[in-house]
């Protein structure tokens, strides 16, 4: 069943007759965030790493600051492409493909993503990294930092889900949206279900990218295709480990955090937005005129100038 790809979140509420479990679809070693750049001995390596029975793929290039990428829930680790040739040029970058993504192999028991990550960057011995997520990335960025919170630099979360929401946790002016979503997630779900993946492919597009174009637009489907066991059948994160709601425990994070959201969204992203905005002390939230969902593939620019900004306000 085509689960709600956006926000990462279990949404504990039903609209219609699809269960909001919205994963869009959905850290780490003390020290100074600048230690991290000692370790780079993999820079420019893809390579495997062993996690609970399965296999994470990931890519690490570059020396410097430990700038590690998560990926949203409807795209793999080729999302961030463009920003790890660009950053790695003063940064160590990691990025890779969360469980069942990608080159990863899909979990084969229950499991957590926040255990993966910190796998992760202690075998790449980032230090303290700054951590970028969109979507369900960003929820788990946001889980990883209140696990480990003096192991996090700094975050920039990109139209972020937030799990274990509930909607109560919401304005009354907010419901539209969710609505909005849920039925154009229930006629998605329905062309899925009916063996119509094209245009279930092509509505999810619309719904979350529909500014993408040219390579990017590519790069998108493609990344869709690639992944449809994960993004329309949910095949690893049904297993994924529960953990508690994260909306009402933001306050305990400390690390300088800057928040995305695009104009072109789907209109569910900006209450997440806006509560990730509200719940953190002193987070920056920043609207991108013109992005979608995948902001740093829809306004590219307007993508690395933020991170930039973030970056050195996080030093």
């Amino acid at each position: 069943m085509f689960q709600h790809h956006h926000l990462a979140l279990d949404i504990t509420c039903t609209f219609g007759h699809l269960p909001l479990c919205v994963y869009l679809c959905e850290n780490f070693i003390t020290g100074s965030m600048g230690e991290g750049s000692r370790h780079s001995s993999e820079s420019g390596r893809r390579a495997m790493l062993d996690v609970g029975g399965s296999k994470l793929a990931y890519e690490s290039s570059g020396y410097g600051t430990p700038l590690l990428f998560i990926h949203a829930g409807i795209a793999d680790g080729r999302m961030w492409n463009r920003e790890v040739e660009v950053f790695s040029a003063d940064h160590h970058v990691v990025s890779f493909d969360l469980r069942g993504y990608g080159g990863s192999t899909p979990a084969i028991g229950t499991f957590s993503c926040v255990r993966d990550i910190r796998a992760l960057v202690s075998h790449l011995h980032l230090g303290r990294p700054f951590i970028v997520g969109c979507s369900m990335g960003g929820s788990f960025a946001v889980e990883y930092a209140l696990a480990h919170p003096d192991e996090v630099s700094g975050l920039l979360l990109a139209a972020p889900g937030l799990g274990g929401t509930p909607y109560e946790a919401f304005s009354r002016d907010e419901m539209p949206a969710f609505e909005y979503d849920d039925r154009k997630s229930s006629e998605i779900a329905a062309a899925w279900s009916n063996g119509k993946s094209s245009e279930a492919m092509e509505l999810l597009r619309q719904l979350w990218c529909s500014t993408l174009t040219g390579s990017s637009r590519e790069l998108f489907m493609d990344m869709v295709k690639t992944n449809t066991e994960e993004v329309f059948n949910d095949r690893s994160f049904r297993q994924l480990e529960s953990r508690p709601p994260v909306y009402n425990r933001l306050s305990s994070i400390r690390v300088p955090t800057t928040v995305l959201v695009g104009d072109r969204d789907n209109p569910s992203s900006v209450p997440f937005a806006n509560l990730a905005t509200r719940g953190i002390a002193g987070a920056r939230l920043v609207t991108i005129q013109g992005a979608d969902h995948l902001i740093n593939m829809s306004r590219p620019n307007d993508f690395e100038t933020e991170l930039r900004l973030a970056l050195d306000i996080a030093k």
